[in-house]
């Protein structure tokens, strides 16, 4: 019997992509797990997609917000804000109201439902947390959360040079450019 394998692609130079150790794709699948378990927790239970709680999440943290806003904390794509707005307002969870410094800008806020939603969501999220960080010692915690904290600083960075050099993308940045 013959075992077929998957050639993996090559970079440039003839290097295979080692997909597993990527930092973007690690993050990504690590994400999504987090939010597929609390999802099947609470999905059933109030009705509402991972892009529906993570709007739900925005709100609750930092609102009255606008749907722009929601948008920028959670780098959910305009029209999934747009339908996870329309969703959470259909079930009671959240409120649209025109700003009174703004007439243009609607805000938005959650009712007691959401916030009962909400304060679910979010306990059930940091459960998940917990569990995964128990692995972790004090010290490890405290070096992740440096960490991350400086990765997120550095990608801000990247990404205003990106944007003050009007260029779409980090590509145009030369590697070990400061």
């Amino acid at each position: 019997m013959r075992v077929l394998t998957k050639k993996i692609p090559a970079l440039p130079g003839g290097r295979a992509l080692d997909l597993e150790r990527r930092l973007s794709y690690r993050f990504s699948i690590f994400a999504t797990k987090i939010i597929r378990s609390v999802a099947d927790m609470y999905g059933p239970k109030y009705g509402l997609l991972p892009s529906g709680w993570k709007t739900m999440a925005a709100i609750g943290r930092y609102g009255p917000v606008s749907a722009k806003q929601v948008c920028a904390y959670t780098t959910v794509e305009p029209d999934k804000v747009s339908r996870a707005v329309d969703r959470l307002e259909e079930l009671g969870f959240v409120r649209r109201t025109q700003d009174t410094s703004d007439r243009r800008r609607v805000v938005l806020t959650l009712s007691p439902a959401g916030r009962n939603a909400y304060g679910d969501i979010e306990h059930a999220t940091r459960i998940v947390e917990m569990k995964l960080l128990d692995c972790l010692s004090s010290e490890e915690r405290r070096t992740l959360d440096r960490i991350l904290a400086k990765l997120e600083n550095r990608m801000a960075q990247c990404l205003n040079r990106a944007k003050s050099a009007r260029t779409p993308s980090l590509l145009s940045w030369r590697h070990g450019a400061h």
